[in-house]
């Protein structure tokens, strides 16, 4: 089997670069954003690395360090190559979810510094933005979690049902 790719098209290349772009706008290196999109409009049995380099244009040892960051945070998998010697990665069902929830958790960080910021507010100050901070990181915090269990809800209906989420 080849490791090359036909060449993309410009609209895929438009794609991946916007998502690499994206991805390092949310703090992910923009070679990462560039993988995952790779991976997001590879063939149903994933992709290897040389076959992701290839299509885009860069060193394996790039490629190699944004897989590894994509597996780290969950995004994708190793993907089955039975017969095959080269690795394959593809998304990882369900990598959305996980990601939203990890980057959710995080904000609870922010809804504690605004109580931290209105705890030691001088006298005089407006406490305002910090209200206003801690009131929507709450109000986040409160309804992620429902919007997570309508998300599984629908997602496990839709397989039950042998579609797509």
């Amino acid at each position: 089997m080849s490791d090359r790719l036909e060449p993309p098209l410009v609209e895929q290349k438009l794609f991946i670069e916007r998502t690499g772009v994206l991805m390092e706008a949310a703090g992910f290196p923009r070679m990462s954003g560039r993988v995952l999109a790779a991976l997001l409009i590879a063939p149903e049995r994933g992709s290897t690395p040389a076959e992701i380099a290839a299509l885009l244009q860069a060193s394996r040892a790039s490629i190699s360090v944004a897989l590894n960051q994509l597996l780290l945070i969950g995004m994708i998998e190793h993907a089955p190559n039975p017969g095959e010697r080269a690795d394959r990665f593809r998304m990882k069902p369900g990598s959305w979810a996980t990601l939203t929830e990890a980057g959710t958790r995080k904000l609870e960080s922010f809804r504690q510094i605004a109580q931290d910021g209105l705890a030691v507010l001088p006298d005089g100050a407006d406490p305002g933005p910090l209200r206003e901070m801690e009131a929507f990181y709450r109000v986040w915090l409160a309804l992620f979690p429902r919007m997570m269990d309508e998300w599984r809800r629908l997602s496990a209906q839709s397989q039950a049902e042998g579609g797509e989420p």
